[in-house]
């Protein structure tokens, strides 16, 4: 899959599924709550960015996300019908393959467009 980010300017991120999970981990601290605190079941997509850099991104969807989404797929039903195309003729994913961005300048060939 690809990601875009505001925060990132122009750069698009290629991605890969890693996990899905429902959890009861503290989102801000990623850790068990302590005893006796109420914390909500949530479910944790965690996903691996493989290019151009390596990270991992966790997203914790919540119960009212959740239902968010069921109801945009049920109001738009060509989401189905692209959802089991997908599954079923979908073929190999492109996003997969990590492709190696040229260099734009005499400096980035270079330096290997690391900032410096």
């Amino acid at each position: 899959m690809y990601i875009r980010s505001t925060g990132l300017g122009k750069t698009l991120l290629q991605c890969k599924a890693a996990k899905l999970e429902a959890t009861r981990m503290v989102a801000a601290t990623l850790e068990p709550p302590e005893d006796g605190d109420p914390e909500i079941t949530r479910l944790l997509m965690t996903m691996k960015v493989i290019a151009p850099v390596t990270w991992t991104v966790r997203a914790f969807v919540e119960p009212a996300d959740l239902r968010q989404m069921l109801v945009l797929v049920f109001k738009n039903p060509k989401i189905l019908f692209w959802v089991f195309k997908f599954v079923v003729f979908g073929g190999s994913s492109p996003s997969l393959t990590v492709q190696k961005r040229e260099p734009e300048t005499e400096w980035e060939e270079s330096y290997g467009g690391c900032d410096v």
